[in-house]
């Protein structure tokens, strides 16, 4: 590899709108700070002081949400724009969270080239993941199989978004990782996706390699909910499980 990670890293900020921010790190400390009980105890104890809301299980599935989001969506992103994907392992990575308490980046202390195979990646992220997620469920009562739902979604999201107009090639790139993740915990859902258009028409995926018709935009269709309605004074995500099938869609038309 010639490349550094620090080119790396702004390769794919110019190429996800999501990561433009993400290039300068204040603040870090390490990565590994994420399987200490008491840090993972603070956040969900922050996010319930930002929020208003009392049900830990609520704060800590908010905090993952927008984690998980971040822990996957780096690796996937330098990875599909660049071929090397920045490492997701906890040993050697640091992590900054930002002014409102959810974390704001993950610099990686190495990369793994992806160029022939997503194997390597997804077995780094399920060893990266996994205690993160056991100790959250522990300090929070989130139960870990909801944890790993919004970790899937996440996945697919942000391999949607880095993939740009080419959006099929980002669902096969979530699939295939995601299999990598289910060899090693067959618990975690299976990510599933629909395309959509601005008529509200929208046909299931059932081969995320399948290309998306002229006029069509593939989604995510969730398997995960951020409980952000729980929360007082909030409401539904456009695209959350817990909408009404017709009224998710046509919000999700309205995106097209």
């Amino acid at each position: 590899m010639t490349e550094s990670i620090a080119g790396i890293y702004a390769r794919m900020a110019v190429a996800v709108p999501f990561f433009d921010d993400l290039t300068a790190y204040p603040d870090t400390v390490p990565a590994v700070l994420m399987t200490d009980p008491q840090w993972l105890a603070a956040r969900v104890a922050d996010t319930a002081e930002r929020w208003g809301s009392s049900d830990s299980r609520v704060n800590g599935t908010l905090w993952w949400y927008s984690a998980s989001s971040t822990l996957t969506g780096i690796p996937i992103g330098t990875g599909m724009v660049t071929g090397f994907a920045a490492d997701p392992s906890l040993d050697g990575g640091r992590i900054f969270l930002r002014d409102n308490g959810y974390l704001g980046g993950f610099a990686a202390g190495s990369v793994i080239p992806i160029s022939r195979s997503v194997a390597e990646l997804g077995y780094a992220m399920f060893r990266s993941l996994s205690p993160v997620i056991e100790v959250l469920a522990e300090v929070s009562g989130v139960r870990q199989q909801a944890l790993w739902a919004i970790t899937t979604d996440s996945i697919a999201n942000r391999s949607l978004d880095a993939a740009g107009s080419a959006r099929e090639r980002g669902s096969a790139f979530a699939a295939g990782l995601i299999d990598v993740l289910r060899g090693e915990n067959p618990g975690i859902p299976v990510p599933r996706f629909v395309d959509v258009d601005r008529h509200e028409s929208v046909v299931r995926v059932s081969n995320p390699l399948t290309p998306v018709a002229s006029g069509r935009r593939r989604f995510t269709q969730r398997a995960s909910c951020c409980l952000i309605y729980e929360v007082p004074g909030e409401g539904k995500c456009t695209s959350c499980p817990k909408r009404a099938p017709e009224d998710r869609v046509r919000a999700l038309a309205a995106l097209v």
